[in-house]
């Protein structure tokens, strides 16, 4: 399966979840992208400090969501926003809230940009066990 993370700038939160992801379950194809990100920009110092500090697989830099990425298998937003804003181009996309696919929560995952560490470190924990509901849901390959 085809499955992508989406956030706003693709430098927090969706860089997160996809090496969470790709480190929980190896199996799949993991992307992650930004509805408005800056193309080439670097995953934000404290995103690549968590990444490092749990020895998960390095992400590459921001890259815009695409009319490619729209026929993923499976679309995971970090809001109802980002889900609504894809869903509006995008008719057709499988796309819901990584809390409301993972766990059934209609929960955000707040975006820690600007923040301090301890809100990166809030945000990673919540999609860890996001990630980890993900795990069980998806069909082994």
């Amino acid at each position: 399966m085809k499955i992508v993370f989406v956030c706003t700038g693709n430098t927090c939160r969706s860089p997160l979840a996809e090496s969470l992801a790709q480190a929980a379950i190896p199996a799949h194809h993991f992307g992650s992208r930004g509805l408005a990100a800056f193309p080439g920009a670097p995953v934000s110092t404290y995103s690549a400090e968590l990444i490092e500090r749990h020895h998960l697989p390095a992400v590459g830099p921001a890259t815009p969501f695409s009319d490619e990425d729209a026929e993923a298998d499976l679309i995971l937003t970090m809001s109802q926003q980002h889900k609504d804003s894809i869903r509006s181009l995008y008719p057709l996309a499988n796309v819901y809230t990584l809390a409301e696919y993972a766990s059934g929560s209609p929960a955000d995952i707040v975006d820690p940009y600007g923040g301090h560490f301890a809100h990166y470190e809030q945000v990673f924990t919540e999609l860890r066990a996001h990630i980890d509901n993900l795990a069980k849901k998806l069909p082994p390959v």
